[in-house]
């Protein structure tokens, strides 16, 4: 089964948001999301030769239509409202393995609220029953509290500190999280 099959219809419900497949006519704010000044820092983009435009283009299609068979993503938005407001992934996901790397970004007006630790829990519930994850991981730069304490009230505990290869001086952050069913 492909990745864009195990989300076709999939539709998880909170107390606050929804993860369900997003839709083509998603594109243009997803875009705008990872482009957004806010949420762009905290996003690691490889493009090489390509353009930064491009590797976005190539990205959001590839989060619309599922064409990643390393990864899935889900769109979040705000219980019964359609507006997709952030998204949350399994990527490098190795299912013979049962690991996968966590991503998610929301929407800065949405910040706070408490919106992308029930996302994320969502998705680890899903994930952890579903699909057969044993061991997730979970990146965040080591000034970006927000995104550690999502990670920390969804079980994650923080595993090491490595210096970033930009040579900022900034680290990232790696959390784990074993499940053991």
């Amino acid at each position: 089964m492909s990745t864009y099959e195990m989300i076709m219809g999939m539709s998880l419900q909170g107390s606050k948001v929804e993860l369900k497949n997003m839709a083509s006519g998603d594109g243009a704010l997803l875009k705008s999301l990872l482009s957004h000044p806010e949420v762009q820092p905290h996003i690691q983009l490889r493009h090489g030769s390509t353009s930064r435009q491009g590797v976005l283009d190539k990205l959001v299609n590839r989060m619309l239509h599922g064409y990643d068979p390393g990864a899935l993503h889900a769109g979040i938005y705000m219980l019964g409202q359609p507006e997709l407001i952030g998204s949350v992934s399994l990527q490098n996901w190795n299912r013979q393995e049962g690991q996968a790397v966590l991503g998610y970004m929301l929407n800065p007006l949405w910040w706070g609220r408490g919106y992308a630790t029930e996302a994320l829990g969502l998705l680890l519930a899903y994930g952890f029953r579903e699909l057969g994850l044993r061991k997730v991981e979970g990146r965040c730069r080591g000034d970006n509290y927000r995104s550690a304490q999502v990670m920390l009230r969804n079980g994650l505990t923080l595993e090491r500190t490595l210096p970033m290869a930009d040579g900022s001086g900034d680290v990232m952050k790696v959390f784990k999280l074993i499940h053991e069913p």
